[in-house]
């Protein structure tokens, strides 16, 4: 706590940071509210186009949380609609995935059609193809009779679901208290420096995918590494960690 005199003996002076210090600390991220103010007044996002200037882009947070319901978004002439090709959008979104064998889904429609829901059939999915291709969701989606968007929007909430494809194999470093605290995260780095990938990363040729998880229920051989959902190898250390990238590099080319 910084002091200065006044001329009558020294005063207490709070500590100052920058002007944009001064501003976040008064901001409520997670609840959208400048601190300090009554219900309803928010802090509400603007972009900025080539020219420089803020606009509005009508997200319509302000007209949802009006105390008094007194503001419309409504369509504004001087600012033409962009067009938007559905069709078009889909096509690239769909050429930026691989193709998959859609004869290896029946065995979730099957279930679906029994009776299973919506976790049960990502989980069927990801068996099957490794990952959620945006292909299946589609076809879950028009399964269950639900919006696209609600499919991936529950999809993309769990970290356990994965949007994209995964190496042949996966390997998982444990991240939990027991093998944290034994030494994980070398063990991570060992592997993201052998493979040249960061953590959550897959190579280009597709053979390995990193991640990390919170347990693989093995905390007597802490850190415990898991390739794929069958092999575990305890108390590894960095070195044995580039020996076993190695091994699995000689097994694909036997």
């Amino acid at each position: 706590m910084a002091t200065k005199s006044n001329g009558n003996g020294k005063v207490k002076v709070e500590p100052k940071g920058s002007a944009l210090y001064e501003v976040l600390k008064g901001i409520d991220f997670e609840r959208r509210e400048l601190i300090g103010k009554r219900h309803a007044v928010g802090l509400f996002d603007l972009v900025q186009d080539k020219g420089g200037t803020y606009r509005c882009y009508a997200c319509t947070l302000c007209e949802r949380s009006c105390p008094v319901d007194c503001i419309e978004i409504d369509y504004c002439p001087e600012h033409p609609e962009l067009p938007f090709d559905v069709a078009a959008a889909k096509a690239a979104a769909a050429a930026a995935q691989p193709e998959i064998d859609m004869a290896l889904f029946d065995t979730v429609i099957r279930r679906l059609r029994e009776g299973s829901g919506l976790i049960e059939a990502f989980h069927t999915t990801q068996e099957t193809y490794g990952w959620l291709p945006r292909r299946a969701l589609e076809e879950i989606a028009g399964e269950l009779s639900l919006p696209f968007s609600r499919v991936y929007g529950v999809a993309s909430f769990y970290a356990q679901f994965r949007l994209e494809p995964v190496g042949k194999h996966v390997i998982s470093v444990c991240m939990g208290t027991a093998c944290h605290v034994a030494g994980a995260p070398l063990v991570a780095e060992a592997f993201a420096q052998e493979l040249d990938i960061p953590v959550g990363g897959t190579t280009a040729d597709m053979l390995f995918t990193l991640q990390s998880v919170n347990c693989v229920g093995a905390c007597a051989l802490a850190p415990a590494v898991r390739v794929g959902e069958e092999e575990t190898h305890g108390r590894v250390t960095p070195q044995q960690a580039r020996k076993l990238v190695h091994q699995l590099r000689k097994r694909e080319e036997a």
